[in-house]
């Protein structure tokens, strides 16, 4: 479940201005990624307020179904992430394409948890490093390397958890994916070392 949480995480107050800004998003904005369980399309469903609704569903290649509820704001921050009666809250929101240092706190099921990102840009790819608090000390969670669309919604991304697990996903659409270029320049293995 986190790692569809922490496909769709965008940017944060501490880092830097971006070029994210979902009012120029057209109202049939949707796409299709293929994950390493299955296809996951996430659509433009409406708005409420200042924020964005998008309806997500993952199809897993053995035919199970699990679909999410994600709010964003105008700078395509998620601040909600709803998987039937499991939320999870952004606060005040949280932190993927932006560049520099930043911080957010998870909210979930088990607890509060303070998260600290530090993203830096090679070429078009950001290269996002994750970390826990763990009392004073933060814990390497995961390292992402992700292109994102004008939206700041992800293109092509790889991942590396502290556990050595990785993962990969690409949007189908009428180019190749960028997978194997990204896993060169991520460099997982140093992620975890």
């Amino acid at each position: 479940m986190l790692k569809i949480l922490f496909s769709l995480l965008f940017l944060a107050p501490a880092a830097l201005a971006q070029e994210f800004d979902l009012s120029r998003m057209p109202s049939d904005y949707a796409f299709v990624s293929i994950e390493e369980e299955g296809r996951l399309g996430l659509v433009f469903v409406g708005k409420d307020g200042d924020e964005y609704i998008f309806e997500q569903t993952l199809t897993y290649f053995d035919g199970r179904i699990e679909r999410a509820t994600i709010r964003v704001n105008n700078a395509s921050q998620t601040t909600l992430a709803a998987f039937g009666d499991e939320k999870s809250t952004f606060i005040p929101h949280d932190c993927a394409p932006s560049i520099g240092t930043c911080y957010y706190v998870l909210n979930d099921s088990e607890g509060a948890l303070n998260v600290k990102t530090e993203t830096r840009l090679v070429g078009d790819v950001r290269i996002k490093d994750e970390f826990s608090q763990d009392g004073e000390e933060w814990l390497f969670w995961n390292r992402e390397c992700t292109t994102f669309d004008e939206y700041g919604f992800w293109i092509d991304y790889v991942r590396t958890y502290w556990t050595g697990k990785t993962e990969a996903g690409y949007r189908e659409q009428n180019r190749p994916n960028r997978i194997d270029e990204l896993w060169r320049l991520c460099d997982p293995a140093a992620a975890v070392s």
